[in-house]
């Protein structure tokens, strides 16, 4: 067996990667694990792979009998979850999170999907459903020089299946209380070996529950959320050994969060068009990618500052070549083009624009067949430039955007087995985290009410630097099915950035700028068990200590302990779990309105969370699931309650 693995893997092109060429299946039954391409770009065993990394798969989603994704990414270690409605969420790792700040690279089949306008990853509104999720890789730590500049404090890369090796054939009804309303409907259609396509629309609506009122206008906030979405996927294998894929999407999205102390609500519609091509050379294993993403916002809504409309245009290309040298050392060189467009009623019909260029370097060494090392950097350098008339109130001019943010990230990671069932890693990670175009250059007029002050833009702003280090054991019992891992992080941001009060051009506004950056030092311990019969359970608590070096009284803003406890069984045609957490308290910021709005710090309780479920395969294309959560409703922040929930799901295969 270990010199068939041995063979498969030095004969593997490397691009065989990426999401579009890697057959997940005949891996995955080879090794008796998932695998993943997602480290360095070859297939590889997760539990050999240089980085620490989470796999939830496809089999782990069925059996959470979860609607989304936030959800199912709150029961691992070291992940945060900050809810902003019932359904919109802020995912972070590592211990420090901020509402439509994004620090975690979120990626569908190696697309990135974070957007300049809101700076942050909107859920809802991601074209992807459960049942067409092969697995979800939860890579911790910096990544910037392996991914880009957003990885700062780490990767979650959705893999779906693929419609010509994996059809996906699936009718699901989900109802529950809050007028909870699901539809979701997946064709795959096969074309000839090795050409197929998906097809898959879905339809949201819950009632808008978890409001807590804190001020007059609070109850305007209360729009129902509702999703619409579509998406089309395909790939081609031709007798070349090159591999196509292309795919597009639409989601029409309305919700509301919160974020900065307030409830925001918008309107967001998202259309994405890609494609990629890889193909075996005699220079290695090539690849390119192409995505551009329209993102509208029709209106957005807050109580501070009233309602505006957006327009995001984003082009990104990535190119990457994959070869070895020796039987030993495998590069990759990378280059990346991203031309982002933004457009806002606060910019009077002017526009705001990004293009970035970067390039890359990984190289990975195997010292013997327990023992090897990656090494990676990447230079990105993003140019700024404003056109038309400004803002209403323009205190820089468009002069001041004729300028370039520029920085460098690198990673290094060492990765050995020490015995058959201990696996040592030691990780470094500078990553690179570039401020939104929001952040540069959209100025903000807030309401008489609010003391019609000006949030200015601040097109001088630097980029931040984050450090990361950490160290991680895993330790495999009962041959391989239960593994137990302890792991200890440090995370050290130079730079964050928020409002100060500041005079520009005579003027005192609050604008927004590099404050003092924050520390993280933490621990995960873990155990996880998985079996197709029988019981399947996890364990995971995380430690974080967070020091904000700037903290408006909100030191510790997040909970020091952490517990998430997980059991499932399964027998015959029947499956049950129950999944519990505990966070401890801590605190958050509230907006108080008035004739002087003001800014407090309130306390949020520690809470746990109890959520249930039960499955019956009713036959073989027939399955029901009756699911809870939490079933003791909490809070997270100080305005939004999460209420207890119940469903309801139907699915048919066919």
């Amino acid at each position: 067996m270990a010199f068939a693995v041995a063979c498969l893997l030095a004969i593997a092109p490397a691009g065989r990667s990426r999401a579009q060429g890697l057959d997940y299946h005949a891996y995955e039954q080879l090794f008796g694990e998932p695998v993943t391409a997602s480290a360095t770009g070859k297939p590889e065993r997760v539990s050999e792979t240089p980085v620490q990394m989470d796999v939830i798969t496809a089999e782990d989603i069925r059996r959470s009998g979860v609607r989304d994704l936030p959800t199912l990414l709150r029961r691992l270690g070291a992940v945060d979850v900050l809810r902003g409605s019932s359904t919109m969420a802020d995912v972070g790792i590592g211990g420090f999170i901020r509402s439509l700040s994004s620090r975690v690279m979120v990626t569908i089949n190696d697309r990135p999907v974070y957007s300049d306008l809101m700076g942050a990853v909107l859920w809802p509104t991601l074209a992807v459903e459960l049942p067409e999720i092969r697995q979800i890789e939860v890579i911790k730590g910096a990544q910037s020089a392996l991914y880009g500049f957003n990885a700062v404090d780490g990767v979650i890369n959705i893999v779906t299946f693929a419609p010509d090796t994996d059809p996906v054939n699936v009718v699901q009804a989900r109802i529950g209380n809050h007028a909870r309303r699901d539809g979701t409907a997946i064709a795959s259609i096969g074309l000839g070996e090795g050409r197929g396509i998906r097809l898959t629309a879905a339809t949201d609506h819950a009632g808008d529950s978890g409001l807590v009122v804190r001020t007059p206008l609070d109850a305007a906030f209360r729009k129902d959320p509702n999703r619409r979405s579509f998406a089309f996927d395909g790939r081609w294998s031709f007798t070349d050994g090159g591999a196509a894929r292309i795919g597009a999407s639409h989601t029409d999205v309305t919700d509301r969060t919160v974020a900065y102390n307030a409830y925001f609500e918008a309107r967001v519609v998202t259309d994405v068009v890609e494609a990629s091509y890889a193909r075996d050379s005699a220079v290695g294993h090539w690849s390119a990618d192409l995505s551009y993403t329209s993102m509208d916002l029709p209106w957005v809504a807050s109580e501070p500052t009233g309602q505006q409309t957006n327009r995001d245009r984003l082009l990104d290309i990535r190119l990457s070549d994959l070869f070895k040298l020796g039987a030993d050392d495998s590069f990759r060189l990378g280059s990346e083009i991203r031309h982002d467009a933004l457009t806002s009623s606060n910019l009077q019909g002017g526009t705001l624009t990004g293009d970035l260029l970067a390039g890359s370097v990984m190289w990975q060494h195997r010292f013997s067949p327990d023992w090897s090392m990656v090494n990676a950097a990447r230079f990105d350098h993003d140019a700024l430039g404003r056109s038309g008339p400004g803002g209403r109130v323009d205190l820089f001019g468009n002069q001041a955007f004729d300028r370039a943010v520029m920085g460098t990230s690198v990673n290094s990671a060492l990765v050995g087995r020490i015995t058959g069932e201990d696996t040592l890693r030691l990780a470094f990670g500078r990553g690179l985290k570039l401020p939104s175009l929001t952040n540069f250059g959209l100025p903000v007029r807030f309401l008489p009410r609010y003391s019609n002050s000006l949030l200015s833009e601040n097109p001088n702003l630097p980029a931040a630097s984050v450090d990361d280090l950490r160290l991680a054991w895993d330790h495999a019992l009962d041959g391989g099915a239960t593994v137990a891992r302890l792991a200890l992080f440090h995370d050290a941001t130079s730079k964050t950035v928020g409002p100060v009060a500041a005079v520009v051009a005579g003027r005192p506004v609050l604008m927004t700028a590099s404050t003092a950056g924050v520390v993280t030092n933490g621990m995960e311990l873990g155990l996880l068990h998985r079996a197709r019969r029988g019981w399947t359970w996890q364990a995971n608590y995380t430690l974080d200590r967070l020091h904000e070096h700037r903290d408006q009284g909100l030191r510790d803003s997040l909970p020091e302990h952490k517990i998430n406890l997980e059991a499932g069984y399964a027998w015959e045609d029947w499956q049950a779990g129950l999944a519990a957490a505990y966070r401890s308290p801590t605190r958050g910021l509230v907006l108080q309105a008035g004739p002087r709005p003001i800014v407090t710090v309130g306390n949020i309780k520690a809470h746990s969370e109890l959520s249930p479920h039960v499955a019956w395969q009713a036959g073989d294309n027939v399955r029901v699931d009756l699911t809870a959560e939490n079933l003791w409703p909490y809070q997270d922040t100080l305005l939004q309650k999460m209420d207890t929930r119940y469903y309801l799901s139907i699915t048919i295969s066919y």
